[in-house]
């Protein structure tokens, strides 16, 4: 070997090791080695066929295209006490590698807030990841009842149906028999909201309140068509554009203590539709799981696919959904004070 030869074989080896060391850097994706071949779990606090299981799953088809690595994400229904039984599994049970997280009814956040028994974590800690639509719920009677309207459930009996234990924020029935002077007779302990419904067909109760408006629309077409139900009362912050002439809630209640302490009850009818993990996630991750949520809930064909279900989309940022608990959380003492009374006592109207 001659003194050129070494000389250019060195040189080569130094120029490859140079252009290994560029390159390296630009290749390195760790979130991408992290997610390939992983399985994310999504982890639904409602019975399969549920609007809230439908919203999921759709996301679930949709979001691996925008996470790196493209994981398989895995759907797994966790129903009952009002989707507590879910929300206490994301926080306390799911990993905290960002390969889980999962959806729940939209007042969970607020319970620990309100006393509500059942919840076993910290909204404020959860990783807040985003909702696929705002949405406000309603209280329906089914036809031939004798309930038509709100005042009827004041003077007659009106049996409701519940999911039982952690439902109270999602029904609002003591909150309705106390301010409003509703005579609800309550049946719990249905597993989901379609056995609830099933209930309302078979006779065995009246009608629900805290059901979405959009979750009627999904699961029950049919009641809304043919007018099987009256749809008494509106849960939320205002008006559903096509409820027009429903009343709200908040409109009738003239006291501004008790007016005050419903907005903070409602303000999570902001949020219809969250996705959350567990907290400690790592923030390189929790990143990339917004973002993906962002770009999915945003994609032509998520959005075709909701509405040949009959879902609207209207997402919230998981920044913006975690702004909104974190300023529920800072309502003044008094008006916390009041909504947890109103929560917390179904014994009749003041």
């Amino acid at each position: 070997m001659n003194k050129r030869t070494l000389t250019s074989g060195r040189a080569l080896s130094i120029a490859s090791a140079l252009l290994g060391l560029s390159l390296s850097p630009a290749q390195a994706d760790p979130l991408s080695d992290f997610y390939t071949g992983k399985k994310v779990q999504v982890m639904i606090g409602f019975g399969s066929g549920e609007a809230y299981d439908t919203y999921a799953r759709i996301l679930a088809r949709h979001m691996p295209n925008y996470l790196p690595g493209k994981p398989l994400f895995v759907p797994q229904n966790m129903p009952g006490a009002g989707s507590l039984n879910a929300a206490n599994a994301i926080y306390n049970l799911a990993p905290k590698d960002g390969t889980a997280f999962g959806t729940t009814h939209r007042f969970v956040p607020l319970m620990p807030l309100l006393d509500v028994q059942g919840p076993k974590f910290d909204p404020l800690k959860y990783t807040y990841l985003g909702s696929m639509n705002r949405e406000n719920t309603i209280c329906i009677a089914w036809r031939g009842t004798g309930i038509e309207t709100i005042d009827d459930a004041k003077t007659k009996e009106f049996t409701v149906g519940t999911t039982g234990a952690g439902a109270e924020l999602t029904t609002f029935n003591a909150t309705l028999k106390r301010l409003l002077g509703l005579k609800l007779k309550i049946v719990s302990g249905y597993n989901t909201s379609l056995e609830v419904n099933l209930a309302i067909e078979r006779g065995e109760v009246q009608g629900r309140c805290g059901v979405s408006y959009g979750t009627l629309k999904n699961t029950e077409p049919d009641w809304l068509k043919n007018r099987k139900v009256s749809i008494l009362l509106q849960l939320g912050l205002s008006k559903d554009p096509e409820l027009p002439d429903v009343p709200l809630f908040g409109d009738l209640v003239t006291n501004e203590q008790d007016r005050q302490a419903l907005q903070l009850m409602l303000a999570p009818a902001e949020i219809g539709r969250p996705f959350f993990g567990p907290p400690g996630i790592p923030e390189d991750r929790v990143k990339a799981l917004r973002a993906a949520f962002d770009a999915a809930v945003k994609d032509p064909d998520l959005i075709a696919e909701a509405k040949k279900q009959t879902l609207d989309v209207n997402p919230v940022s998981g920044a913006d959904m975690e702004a909104l608990i974190a300023r529920a959380y800072k309502a003044p003492q008094a008006v916390v004070n009041r909504a947890r009374e109103l929560v917390n006592s179904g014994n009749g109207p003041n």
